[in-house]
């Protein structure tokens, strides 16, 4: 079993020896309104609000079904809420139809709750539309109420967050994470960098796993250090694509890889000239993806490596 499939079987009883996790579940979990949960990248919040919900409706498992609204939104439903991730690359970047779905369910009395529950997560990406679900908000607010979730607060509108019961879920501190891995993994924890993403950590420790003679001092100072490991290999289009999809699920910002990209161009001594244009490269890509789809991302990264490496 993987580290991190360990660590999603265990996620509930981690969170419950953490006090200040634990006393969130134990004030919100029979609350009927809005909850805007926000963390950095590196704290694993699906899975919270996950958790937070199966304790909420005193359930086991979720058991959420993939549904399509309007020929190609995918959502998930089950009979206590509605989920939609703005952050799904199936879904353009026009959210004009998240009114016109979420009206066409809550005008309507729920069935097994006392309001019907929307989850939103990557609710930063709704933008030009935040008046119109401002409306929605506070004209439905008898027969509907929202959790939602954001990496990028700051994004957010003050009238839309004024409007939400606000839950800072914070990084897990080096202590925690070493009582994690020791104790819930079943793995003794050397953290080469004191980096607070228990996502990444797991990540570098399932390499030291697979792969044990790659860690290194050195290949912990990259964001994803199996980068350079990539570019010493012999690759084509379909190998860039698979990375390009990792670097996305590891939750690597353009930057993030831009800075790896000079890291190791300037161990193989190339000039200046060279490190304008990876910065070049990577400004204008990442100015394309902060107005268009985060979902896509994954394709701009594609874009990013492909003028690079080939």
């Amino acid at each position: 079993m993987s580290l991190w499939i360990k660590f999603k079987n265990k996620f509930k009883e981690i969170i419950n020896e953490i006090d200040e996790f634990k006393l969130i579940f134990d004030t919100y979990r029979n609350i009927e309104y809005n909850l805007l949960l926000f963390s950095y990248k590196g704290f694993p919040i699906d899975l919270f609000i996950d958790e937070l919900l199966k304790i909420k409706f005193n359930i086991k498992n979720l058991h959420k079904n993939e549904l399509i609204w309007n020929k190609n939104i995918v959502y998930y439903e089950n009979q206590y809420f509605l989920e939609i991730d703005l952050n799904n690359p199936n879904i353009s970047n026009g959210y004009s139809f998240i009114t016109e779905m979420i009206l066409f369910i809550i005008k309507n009395r729920p069935l097994f709750t006392n309001k019907h529950l929307i989850i939103i997560k990557n609710i930063d990406m709704l933008e030009e539309y935040a008046f119109a679900f401002r409306i929605i908000i506070e004209k439905y607010y008898n027969n509907v109420y929202f959790i939602c979730t954001t990496n990028n607060i700051s994004k957010i509108e003050s009238p839309i967050k004024s409007r939400f019961s606000l839950i800072r879920l914070r990084l897990f501190t080096i202590p925690e994470i070493k009582m994690i891995f020791n104790k819930y993994l079943e793995y003794k924890f050397d953290n080469y960098n004191e980096n607070r993403n228990i996502i990444f950590n797991i990540f570098l420790a399932q390499v030291n796993i697979n792969e044990p003679h790659l860690i290194t001092n050195e290949f912990c100072k990259y964001n994803y250090p199996l980068i350079k490991n990539f570019m010493n290999s012999k690759y084509d289009l379909n190998d860039i694509r698979q990375l390009s999809y990792k670097l996305s699920q590891y939750n690597l910002s353009i930057t993030d890889i831009i800075m790896d990209l000079i890291k190791i161009y300037k161990e193989l001594n190339y000039d200046d000239e060279k490190m304008k244009e990876i910065i070049s490269i990577g400004a204008d890509i990442d100015y394309i993806l902060t107005i268009s789809n985060k979902g896509r991302e994954p394709i701009f990264i594609e874009s990013l490596l492909c003028q690079i490496l080939i």
